[in-house]
């Protein structure tokens, strides 16, 4: 038998050796074996070799005797760069020479007495409290209470990612869904990363440290992990060491169940180890303190609502929810630092307590990260191999491990399928089937029990979460166990139990692991009490991403599966009526028809259940009676799976939108990916793009949906891949699609190959965009080889800011010299300059041009390209609408166009000339063309320097009997008073204008009084008047209401 005194030793080096990493382990056992002071008496490496932290502690003792073996292991410690091991081991002086420096062997250890040196009993109040924290904080038991052992925080922990963030709570409950599987929002790229060493330093928005840190974090994320593993690296001397001399940790859920009043000084004391806690020297320093705060969403109403007086003292007793308060509100020790963890859904109420906080996102983990905890899982290198291969290739399921929460479900099941032999199966699939799978490998018998009996607390279990859902409880008593038939002994494997201190006694709570486990039964409990439970449910859910049904009716759904249906009948045998299918597809009816046949809000929240569905017919039958399906804010590559996989299956839809929230791969991965300024290579692509199963799932949509006309996918990052595979559907002969939107999808000009030859293929295509995806010239050289060929029959292309540089003008105008049917065509964002809009209008003159729209906004045109579009205007008799607004045209320009805008055989009818940087002199030149051109009906000349003066020119061309203007746009045109009278005056003249918009102008009351006498003429034929931006008094606005009474048509806007 070991002495007292020597087992602790042995506790204690065996603890030291639980914090190496594997391969420090596995160093400091080489660096053992060759060491010269075990003489000839070395330990076999064979018996070294496998030997775990305790092994190898008992390995040293039995050969060298505890003084030595502590040594040797402090002296190992420093040969492998664990400094601080060895630092902290120099101040622990356990082991006391032995007379004639002899080693103890095991059988004189009873005899060899180690005393504590006097040194130890007067230890440094900072290293008792940290070599507390560390036995508190090392050892965490795993959430699978069946395997009965704990695991070492340093060993499982792996870091996820984190990142600076703005405060913005409500937008911060919006983005996230699902109680955690939501990842990254369309913010995510533009957060800054941030390590934890770094959380309370000064960076460049704040030149002074952060007094508070604010953690948030979705359910699951491993706030609480962090939270702890902080306390442990802070006891170990590897964070904040600088920066505080005491770390203490406060859990909310604990602080629930507080009755007593207490102060800071008794919560100091009550996280120190011993009595007599030296408080009066820690509170010297206030500014060298940090309280962890974990689970400030866990807090009662009580605790969020709490009213104050707020404390003034740190040694004033108040109630617990007070105390708190006063902490995170600073009114007590204002220079102390807080560290608080939350859920999003409580920032709100969080924020109206503090002041200047730094807000910090997890954002859970990156693809490496995934990689290294499951490394870190799984002690055995071939098992980590074998699971992490089955998990790439299983990518939705490998998407969705950036949870930590799902990470760990998912290794438990796997470890415990390979410990039983069994092969890794292809149906961990959905969020459901983990978690089934999960709970069956929990209530399986133990290895040689013959028979397997369904405990019957399970029944009680389901629906004591059931309860608690439907009240919004996750603390459960005593009585509320047996109010269910349940013992807690009986379901120790689903609840954690909780020791609270109420007055002078402790009362037992029991609540299950995880949140997501209670709602994975509750959803069972509705899923096997039939057609009213489950009535009920969506009832009250609604397919709200934000209700708190979220997750237990996408569990629902899950359960439905018919795979999942067997299991629990097999393994259980508790039966799911085929009733509940028929439910929840009516339900789904129901709302189908009180939506009008679209499904818009709440449609991803609904696809996402119907992925976990995972069955072709139902999933067809659900979404049958949606003629219309638009889904926004798809922001992870996991909802752009789910929506691709369930769209295929919308066989009525006649509509299809798909609307990405700034996906990129980055987001994933270790760093954001910047966005390139040219054209993307092929490389950079693949590495940002969608899987390919993503691709396959829309071709598959469009060519197997004959109803299907309209498919528009933005900032969805298709790449190049999925247009092959998307083209793939295009050609196929079943295909109707008419319109096909890709705008922002990360396509390279070699994907436009793929896209010629559908447009080729498939005859139905009338509408293309492609717009924000960098195609470059060539691109666009294989793009209109499609387009000039004679079976492409598209009327419509838009091509906006596709990276088209002036070569583009002479490709375009070959495809209208050769394409009859191409009537509008979009080329704003583009830098086609001055000889790209030359090569252009050769197209534009040519016969075979049928082209009646063009956009030309933002091309970087001059006053020379002026010219040859003059030309054109004065050949193309086809061209009905033209827009060259934000060119920088001049006055000079402006009136070169004019002189194509006066002949004959001009048949312009809108032309638009917003910011080009033209003055009065233009407005000259365009009255005349007002006199001469009766086609005309719409001109926009808003943002340019029109003034007073251009107005009186214009309106010569406005009042001339010719002009058949119907629409003018003059917003922020400097137009003053004086212009009052001029538009009075066209008003009265002309007939045929009904619009007109003069916004932020200054036309003061003056001149809309003047326009007011106008309009209340019977002759004026005016519908639409906006003067939004003008400042005017509550006379001029009672006159306008007044206005409106006579004429309620008039649209007047101010």
């Amino acid at each position: 038998m070991l002495s007292a005194t020597a087992r602790d030793v042995l506790c204690r080096l065996s603890t030291y050796l639980e914090e190496l990493e594997a391969g420090e382990l596995k160093k400091f056992k080489l660096y053992v074996g060759t060491a010269e002071e075990l003489g000839q008496d070395k330990i076999p490496w064979g018996r070294m070799e496998m030997a775990g932290p305790l092994d190898m502690a008992q390995l040293m003792v039995a050969h060298m005797g505890t003084k030595e073996a502590w040594l040797l292991a402090l002296s190992t410690f420093e040969r492998i760069h664990r400094k601080d091991l060895w630092e902290r081991g120099q101040r622990e002086d356990l082991v006391k020479v032995t007379p004639n420096n002899d080693p103890c062997s095991l059988e004189s250890q009873s005899a060899c007495l180690l005393d504590v040196s006097p040194s130890a009993l007067r230890k440094d109040p900072q290293a008792t409290y940290k070599d507390y924290v560390r036995r508190k904080f090392r050892l965490m038991e795993d959430r699978n209470a069946r395997l009965g052992e704990c695991v070492n925080l340093s060993h499982r922990y792996t870091r996820p990612l984190l990142v600076k963030e703005h405060s913005n709570p409500i937008w911060a409950q919006q983005k996230l869904l699902d109680t955690g599987w939501g990842h990254a929002r369309a913010r995510a790229h533009q957060a800054s990363p941030i390590q934890m060493e770094t959380l309370f330093e000064p960076d460049e928005e704040r030149p002074e440290p952060p007094g508070t840190v604010v953690l948030q974090g979705a359910a699951g994320m491993g706030k609480s992990m962090l939270a702890q593993k902080v306390m442990l690296d802070w006891a170990d001397g590897r964070l904040f060491q600088d920066r505080f001399d005491y770390v203490f940790y406060i859990s909310c859920r604990e602080l629930n169940r507080s009755h007593v009043q207490c102060s800071a000084r008794d919560l100091m004391s009550s996280c120190w180890p011993e009595p007599g806690a030296p408080l009066q020297d820690l509170i010297r320093a206030p500014n060298r303190l940090l309280f962890i705060i974990d689970g400030f969403d866990e807090l009662h109403p009580s605790f969020h609502d709490a009213q104050g007086p707020w404390c003034l003292c740190w040694e004033e007793k108040r109630p617990t929810e007070l105390l708190l308060g006063s902490l995170i509100r600073k009114s007590i020790l204002p220079q102390l630092s807080l560290l608080i963890t939350t859920r999003p859904s409580a920032l709100e109420k969080l924020r109206g307590l503090l002041e200047h906080p730094r807000h910090v996102e997890i954002l859970g983990f990156s693809e490496a990260e995934r990689k290294e905890y499951f490394y870190r899982y799984f002690h055995n290198t071939g098992q980590a191999n074998q699971v992490f291969s089955f998990m790439m290739d299983n990518e939705p399921l490998f998407t969705m491990c950036f949870v930590p929460m799902v990470s760990w479900v998912v290794c438990t099941c796997f470890k415990q399928q390979l410990e039983s032999g069994e092969l890794l199966r292809q149906t961990y699939r959905t969020t459901t089937a983990v978690y089934m799978f999960y709970l069956l490998s929990l209530m399986q018998p133990k290895p040689g029990t013959p028979t397997f009996k369904v405990p019957a607390s399970q029944r009680g279990l389901i629906s004591l979460a059931a309860e608690g859902l439907w009240n919004q409880k996750i603390l459960f008593e005593e009585q509320d166990l047996g109010k269910h038939s349940l013992d807690g002994a009986d379901v120790s494997t689903f609840l954690n139990v909780n020791i609270f201190q109420k007055d002078i006694k402790c009362e037992k709570f029991y609540s299950f692991i995880h949140l997501s486990f209670q709602e994975f039964f509750a959803a069972m409990y509705c899923a096997l009490h039939g057609r009213d439970t489950v009535r009920r449910a969506l009832a009250e859910y609604g397919f709200s991403e934000r209700n708190f049904l979220a997750l237990t009716v996408r569990f629902l759904f899950g359960l439905l599966n018919e795979e999942m249906r067997c299991y629990l009948e097999k393994n259980l045998g508790w039966t799911i009526s085929p009733q509940v299918k028929e439910e929840v597809l009516a339900w789904i009816g129901d709302k189908a028809r009180s939506e009008g046949s679209t499904l818009q809000r709440g449609s991803l929240e609904l696809l996402s259940c119907l992925y976990e569905v995972q069955e072709e017919d139902f999933i067809q039958r659900a979404l049958s009676h949606f003629q219309v399906v638009v889904v926004g804010n798809i922001a992870t590559k996991m909802e752009h799976i789910v929506c691709s996989f369930c769209v295929r299956y919308c066989r009525s839809a006649v509509v299809l939108h798909l609307y990405g929230s700034a996906y990129s791969a980055g987001a994933e991965r270790d760093q954001p990916q910047p966005e390139p300024s040219g054209a993307p290579s092929e490389h950079l692509q693949a590495g940002n793009t969608l899987p390919d199963v993503y691709g396959a799932y829309l071709s598959a949509a469009v060519c197997t949906n004959p109803n299907l006309i309209e498919l528009a996918l933005y900032r969805n990052a298709l790449g190049s891949r999925g247009v092959r595979l998307l083209c793939q559907g295009l050609r196929h002969a079943n295909c109707k699609l008419q319109n096909l939107r890709l705008k922002r999808c990360q396509i390279a000009g070699s994907a436009c190959q793929d896209l010629a030859a559908a447009l080729i293929a498939n005859r139905n295509l009338i509408r293309l965009d492609l717009s924000g995806n960098s195609i470059g010239v060539p691109g666009l050289e294989l793009l209109c080889k499609g387009l000039r060929h004679p079976g492409c029959r598209l009327q419509m292309i838009q091509l906006r800011k596709c990276q088209l540089q002036a070569a583009a003008g002479g490709q375009i105008a070959s495809v209208l010299c050769n394409n009859s049917h191409l009537v509008e065509l979009d080329l704003t964002g583009n830098p086609l300059e001055d000889l790209g809009l030359k090569l252009l209008c050769q197209g534009l003159r040519h016969p075979a041009c049928k082209l009646r729209t063009l956009w030309l906004k933002i091309c970087h045109f001059g006053q020379a390209a002026c010219e040859g579009l003059a030309s054109s205007l004065s050949m193309n008799q086809t061209l009905m609408e033209l827009d060259l607004g934000l060119n920088d045209l001049g006055d000079p320009g402006v009136l070169l166009l004019c002189e194509g805008l006066k002949h004959p055989d001009c048949k312009l009818q809108t032309l638009r000339l917003g910011i080009c940087r033209m003055g009065s002199d233009s407005c000259a030149g365009i009255a005349r063309v007002l006199q001469v051109n009766s086609c005309l009906r719409e001109l926009d000349l808003s943002f340019n320097d029109v003034g007073d003066r251009g107005l009186r020119l214009l309106g010569e061309g406005l009042q001339h009997p010719a002009c058949r203007l119907q629409k003018l746009w003059l917003d922020s045109c400097g137009l003053t008073a004086k212009a009052g009278e001029e538009l009075s005056s066209i008003l009265g003249s002309n007939q045929t204008l009904t619009e007109l918009y003069v916004t932020n102008n200054t036309l003061g009351d003056t001149g809309v009084r003047l326009l007011c006498r106008r309009l209340r003429h019977p002759g004026c034929k005016l519908r639409v008047l906006w003067l939004f931006g003008m400042d005017l008094n509550k006379m001029t606005h009672r006159r306008l209401a007044a206005l409106r009474l006579t004429k309620p048509y008039l649209d007047i806007g101010c």
